[in-house]
Parts: C-alpha cells; structure tokens; sequence
C-alpha cells in the first residue's frame, strides 16, 4: 500500500505589520520544493513561490495591503495582477485613470446593451467623420455671419442672433452634436404657439446650416424631429372708421405723417421709419401721385414697389405741407408715441392695427388680393387670408371718406 506523501516544513517566517501577519513556510515534496505564503482574510488563502526573494517580496505587499484595508488587492493572485499590469500598459500617454478607464467603458457597454464598444465607436467614427466639434455659440456666428454676407435683412438677423446667442446659446452649452430633440424641445417649452414655431424654424436652419460641419450631412437633425404648434388663426384687429379719425386727431404734427401713412398706404413701420420726404410723390394727376418703397428698405428685401397715394392720404398730406427732403418719422422706435396717441384719442393701441385697417378697407373697396398685395408688398394668400370680407363696403366706404380737421 502507498503512503501519503510527507511535506517537510521548516521554521515559520512571520511577516507582521500593525498586528497583520503572513507566514513564509519552506515546502517540499517530491513534485515541488520552494516556499508558501499563508495569510488569513478572513478564510485561510496560501500561495506558492519558488524563489525565496518573491515570497518575502509578496509577504510584505500582502501585509502592507492588508494593513491599509486594501483586502481585494492583498487577496489578488498572480493573473489579478497580471490583468492590472496589462490594463495599465493599455493606458500609456493616455491622460486617464484606469478606474475612469473602466468607469466610462462599463457605462457604454451597458448603454450598448452588451454590444461591442470598440465597434460602435469605429462606426460613429466613419459615420461622422471629420466633424468639428462646436457649440451652439460658435455655430451661430457663422450662420449669422454668412447670413449678412448674403445681404439679409437686419430686422431679420438681428431677431436669429437675440435668439440663437442671447437665449439659445446661454441655455444649451453641450457641442450641437450631443443636443439632442429633447434637449431642444425641453428649451422650447417656455414658449407655445406662433412663437415656439419661429424659434423652431431658427433651429432648423441653424442644424442644416450646421450639417457636414458639425453634425452628419444626409441625417435629419434633432431639430427636424421636433413637431410644431397647431396655430389657430386669429383675426387682425383694425380700426374702425370713428377709431381711425379719433387716432389722426389726437397726433401731434411731427407724428401725423407717421399715423396718416401707415393708416392710408398700409406701409410697414419699420419701412417707414427708413423712409425720406423724397420718396413721397404727390401729383395733381392721382395717376402719377405715389410712394416709393426702395428694395434695400423693404422688411423681406422683395424689391422696390409703387403704392398709390389715394385721396384720403392726399388730403392729409395736402394739409402737412410736406418737406421735399428729411426723415418722416420723428423717431425710428414710434412704439411709446403709438401708444400715448391711443391714450390720448381714448383708445387701447392695437398692435399693426394701421396696416391692417388699410388691408381690410382696401379689399372691401377692390375686391382685388393680386392688386392689394402688390401695394402691401406681401402675399396674395397672406391678402386674401387675412383681410378677405374682414369688412363691409359701406365700412370701407366710411374709412377711405376720413378727412383731416
């Protein structure tokens, strides 16, 4: 019968540090001579050196870790610290811990769903690839930059770039390629209706403007994906013919020309506020009495048009004595002076109420949207939208008979 083979153990070395221990025992058998480190944490653990010198090194690594309550290192056997040497050499001119290393790699992989990191990256890679990285600030001066290179309107431009760097940009600080439909709807929800939806379309077009830059070409963008408002149409508010003449009234002189153009010749305020005495033409002939309205003043910049000076506005200004030359308006923002002669003629001003009072009547009056839209320097389907049978012949009748006192 064979017996069990004995091991010959000699004297115990003790490794000790802030009452931890580890033993170093020589082993021999008949298939290994060398020595064993033991240790207790908290169950009996031993490995096995042939070399003296690495047993009393890895003693006193157990000891020392175990002391600083570093348990999972002190119990870490050799492919453990093989896995850590390794994982650290991956690392090398990588400005990162392996711990984030490891942190940020588990953060995508279950974000991946078990899919593969380093596969991913390569097809975001190709899919995108050499893309700046920018944010939203950055973006948008180029937009707006490029927008007044082109020769678009300052009204305009000077609307994209309040929202997209006074608001936008201060909001959303992330590079436009990590802003997500959800980033931007979330922005958006301070606003609703007409106004979310123009500051929708400013996004769209700063995302497409942005595309084969900063974001991906031939991919719709995160704003594309948002929906806009439903819009209810609302009706225009005008003056009627008493409110009109109670408006005119209360006017100062400097202000009349401003009241009684924007009331008989429907043009826009901001165009008005461009304008000079020059570019008023009346004439005994009404054929030949007109107003000019040059391209490079025009809110859409659509091109220079003729808008008819008709007896009403002829009376006013027949009454004013015009100068040849000067500005019209005694200032470029007329928004206070609006308001004070509403005060004054006993009236809450209305918003565009003289332009559309001149849209209103003149429709009631021709019954043309083509010829009314000309005037206007707007749309025909915006004419016939908004001021189709928004009042009656005899009320058109009663407005276009206002005289001046």
């Amino acid at each position: 019968m064979l017996l069990p083979v004995k091991t010959r153990a000699q004297k115990t070395e003790v490794v000790s540090n802030g009452g931890f221990t580890v033993r170093i025992n020589r082993d021999e058998t008949e298939d290994r001579k060398g020595w064993r480190v033991t240790w207790n944490n908290p169950n009996r653990r031993r490995k096995f050196f042939s070399d003296y010198a690495k047993a009393k090194e890895e003693a006193r690594r157990i000891v020392g870790d175990l002391r600083a309550g570093r348990v999972a290192v002190a119990n870490a056997d050799g492919t453990d610290l093989d896995d850590l040497s390794r994982a650290r050499r991956q690392l090398l001119g990588i400005d990162t811990s392996l711990e984030q290393a490891v942190k940020e790699y588990a953060e995508c992989y279950r974000a991946l769903g078990g899919r593969s990191v380093s596969g991913f990256v390569q097809a975001q890679m190709q899919r995108m690839g050499k893309l700046k990285e920018g944010i939203i600030a950055e973006v948008a001066a180029e937009l707006i930059a490029e927008k007044e290179a082109r020769g678009k309107g300052k009204s305009w431009v000077k609307s994209l770039r309040v929202f997209l760097l006074n608001k936008a940009a201060k909001s959303l600080t992330k590079p436009i390629l990590s802003i997500t439909s959800e980033d931007l709807g979330k922005f958006l929800s301070q606003w609703s209706g007409r106004t979310r939806n123009n500051y929708l379309t400013f996004f769209v077009l700063l995302f497409n403007f942005a595309k084969g830059k900063y974001l991906p070409a031939g991919e719709p963008t995160a704003a594309e994906m948002l929906e806009r408002d439903v819009v209810t149409p609302s009706e225009v508010e005008i003056w009627t013919p008493d409110e009109a003449k109670r408006i005119l009234d209360a006017a100062d002189p400097d202000e009349l020309p401003f009241f009684a153009i924007s009331m008989f010749a429907g043009i826009r305020t901001k165009e008005l506020a461009l304008m000079d005495w020059s570019q008023i033409r009346p004439h005994d002939d009404p054929d030949e009495s007109h107003i000019e309205i040059k391209a490079v003043g025009s809110k859409k910049q659509v091109g220079r048009r003729i808008v008819p000076i008709l007896p009403a506005l002829a009376a006013y200004l027949k009454a004013i004595k015009p100068p040849k030359t000067g500005r019209i308006v005694p200032n470029v923002n007329m928004t206070p002076r609006q308001f004070k002669v509403a005060a004054a003629a006993g009236l809450k001003w209305k918003h565009n109420a003289s332009r559309h009072s001149f849209g209103s009547y003149r429709m009631a009056e021709i019954k043309n949207a083509f010829h009314v839209a000309e005037e206007m320097g707007n749309s025909p389907a915006m004419v016939k939208k908004h001021y189709f049978q928004a009042v009656t012949k005899a009320e058109a009748g009663r407005f276009w008979a206002i005289r001046p006192l």
